[in-house]
């Protein structure tokens, strides 16, 4: 029986091209032979899939099979691949999407609920409740889970085994014992890479590139295998099979799939195979029928993978042009992706006109400065120390959920130092969790996305989510506040370990002309690298703008009379009132002032929690301390008429609540971003007991 597969053109110039000399075709043999082998288990694997997660497209070894197709269009004729890279690439084929089933976990469900992704999903979708078992509510938190864990999960699929039903020894994918010493972790290693980001791929294959052939297939010196070349195969490939066979007619009848899914199988119906330009690279992504009306979202879909296989083309030919002794692949973009229009010319439509009227940004550095400054926090320019202060505590508070640092541990720092031209630089400083690359540079910068609230917490910080961990930060702009200060800003983060994906843990982001230009990503300067884990976000600012910063009214003194009268610890007090993180301030060349000890308003007297009220209250209140229903202390209030106490969030200031003084905290946050919303009394979110009073 001939496999489709055995007809594409890179399995007959390799594992199906018999060789002249009699060791290179024992080899050949032995190497086909185990594929085989390897493909029926693989096959037998994936079988459940389907029935498993019924929403997906077709992920079976149909799937797999085909990928050899879409390869040889990519690669183009005669591109060179010696048979034990096409072994390796065939096992990568095979594994790549085979842990989106539960069989590929020995432990079953109970493997995969053990897992930080589970846990983290579970406490950040589902309010901590495990799903009812075999209910839709499930297979949708075991979709979302294979797929952040199904990558890592290949790596392993090559060397694990399974129990033999009659005891007698281990039961392996590869059952070739000295094949899969040799080659196991090499094919798991670069199936796991398709889920990469395709820096971490040249980085770990750059490095790490050449791998001899094994000693044991005797009389073969030449079969040395490209880990790097194999990866963009795969990941070219697999992005780029997008046809009909990920969705065969009666396969979609009888699935009927619904919701989301939906059009993901629509449009991959109507696709036929990719084929390659020869005389210009381009890759032809073609329907085989026109998408009407009510087929819109499903078009769209599919000019949205298009562009994404066009971004992998690019991506490939610009590393393996860039790469020594690299042959680039024939295919180097999508045709037709670059608009709607133009697209539409191979992928057709009937009855209706694709043009691109989703809702677009003109002019994204003016909406990013009036929705992230002045239009969304007034003329108050003490917002961006707040925000600059809520991102530091948070990643401290982060840090020890995760166990790195005690519960009474880490602190932030906010320091004014002088630059040139009678400038100053703004700082605060955490011993926090610190950045990823992938944080600092796509997180961040994401304008409206928070990375505590995002599907990217669970790949970044696994863990965390089933702590319970609240931050304060929710709306993802804080950070481009600080643009309302100056235009040079500087973040540089050193992340708590090395990233699985970075190559460093140290990075710097530099915007020189504020949102007018691309911010620039470097290594920090010696002189700017922090010491231990956290951030340091920076931006230099006038001295008219750090006496605005420092007061919400101007205030008339000189740098050196801003230390003397202690403006900086006091405004940052004022911020913080109720922190868990020790704050310490240095303004110019003052000395160090400890604006709030880690949980001191609990002891503090009287007249130092009215001193963290602006303006310093001349007259004596007294103060209580608020207890809640779980008679723990969560606040110091005294009834005042006409004034308003501090309502604070995880320590940080978030609103006010009428006629009493002092601070009390609240359960959730203020949904106000400037955090200056008033309250009467049962209104924010604390029930509370004072004395013999409820509040």
């Amino acid at each position: 029986m001939t496999f489709p597969f055995e007809t594409s053109a890179l399995w007959k110039a390799t594992l199906g091209r018999r060789q002249k000399e009699k060791h290179h075709e024992e080899a050949r043999v032995r190497l086909k032979t185990s594929f085989m082998d390897f493909r029926k288990r693989v096959e037998e694997l994936v079988k459940g899939i389907g029935n498993e997660l019924p929403w997906l497209t077709v992920h079976d070894i149909s799937h797999l099979d085909a990928l050899w197709d879409v390869a040889d269009q990519i690669v183009g004729a005669g591109y060179p691949l010696n048979p034990a890279e096409a072994y390796v690439l065939g096992g990568a084929f095979l594994l790549h999407d085979a842990a989106h089933v539960r069989a590929a976990y020995p432990g079953g469900m109970a493997e995969i609920k053990a897992t930080d992704q589970w846990k983290d999903l579970i406490a950040q979708r589902y309010d901590g409740c495990d799903p009812q078992p075999d209910t839709a509510q499930e297979k949708t938190a075991i979709l979302q889970v294979l797929r952040d864990l199904h990558a890592e999960q290949a790596h392993t699929l090559a060397k694990r085994s399974w129990l033999h039903p009659t005891g007698q020894g281990p039961v392996y994918l590869i059952d070739d014992a000295k094949l899969r010493n040799s080659y196991a972790d090499l094919i798991g290693k670069i199936a796991a890479s398709h889920h990469w980001p395709a820096h971490e791929v040249v980085t770990k294959f750059s490095e790490d590139r050449l791998f001899p052939c094994p000693g044991f297939l005797l009389g073969v010196n030449d079969w040395t295998v490209d880990a790097l070349k194999v990866a963009l195969i795969l990941r070219t490939a697999d992005a780029a099979h997008l046809d009909d066979r990920r969705a065969p007619l009666f396969l979609f009848a009888l699935q009927q799939p619904q919701g989301s899914s939906l059009p993901h199988w629509l449009f991959q119906w109507r696709l036929g195979k990719p084929t390659l330009k020869k005389d210009t690279g381009e890759l032809v992504l073609a329907s085989t029928s026109s998408f009407d009306v009510n087929e819109r979202e499903a078009w769209w879909l599919a000019f949205d993978a298009a562009r994404m296989v066009d971004r992998e083309l690019r991506s490939a030919h610009a590393i393996l042009r860039e790469e020594k002794n690299s042959t680039p692949f024939a295919a180097t973009r999508v045709c037709g992706v670059e608009s709607s229009a133009s697209f539409a010319k191979y992928v057709k439509v009937e009855g209706w006109e694709p043009i691109d009227t989703e809702l677009k940004v003109g002019n994204i550095k003016q909406l990013i400065t009036w929705l992230g400054g002045t239009a969304l926090y007034g003329d108050d320019l003490t917002a961006p120390l707040r925000e600059l202060l809520q991102n530091a505590l948070d990643a401290v508070r982060a840090l020890r959920a995760l166990g790195g640092l005690g519960p009474e541990e880490g602190e932030v720092k906010v320091e004014v130092d002088s630059a040139e031209n009678d400038h100053w630089w703004l700082k605060v400083t955490d011993t926090g969790i610190g950045m990823s690359r992938h944080v600092l540079t796509d997180v961040l910068l994401d304008f409206g996305t928070s990375l505590w609230s995002s599907d990217t917490l669970r790949q970044e910080l696994p863990g965390l989510a089933q702590t319970q961990f609240g931050p304060v930060g929710k709306f993802g702009i804080g950070f481009f506040s600080v643009f309302m200060l100056g235009d040079e800003v500087k973040v540089t983060t050193r992340r708590y370990e090395k990233s699985e994906h970075d190559s460093n843990v140290h990075w710097q982001l530099k915007f020189d002309k504020g949102l007018s230009s691309r911010p620039m990503l470097l290594e920090p300067p010696k002189n700017e690298r922090l010491e231990r884990s956290g951030t340091c976000a920076a931006v230099k600012l006038s001295r008219q703008m750090l006496y605005n910063s420092l007061d919400r009214d101007p205030l008339k003194y000189s740098i050196e009379d801003l230390g003397d009268c202690n403006v900086l610890p006091k405004l940052v007090s004022c911020l913080c009132p109720m922190s868990a993180v020790k704050i310490i301030t240095r303004l110019g060349k003052n000395p160090d002032v400890i604006a709030v000890e880690a949980n001191d308003w609990i002891e503090l007297k009287n007249e130092k929690i009215l001193s963290r009220i602006m303006p310093i209250y001349g007259r004596e209140v007294e103060l209580f301390p608020l207890y809640g229903h779980n008679r723990q202390i969560i606040g110091r209030v005294g009834v005042l008429l006409g004034e308003s106490a501090t309502i604070t969030y995880q320590g940080l200031k978030s609103g006010e609540i009428l006629n009493f003084i002092g601070f009390v905290q609240a359960r959730s946050n203020n949904t106000d971003a400037r955090r200056e919303k008033k309250y009467a009394r049962r209104r924010f979110g604390v029930l509370g007991r004072m004395g013999k009073k409820s509040y």
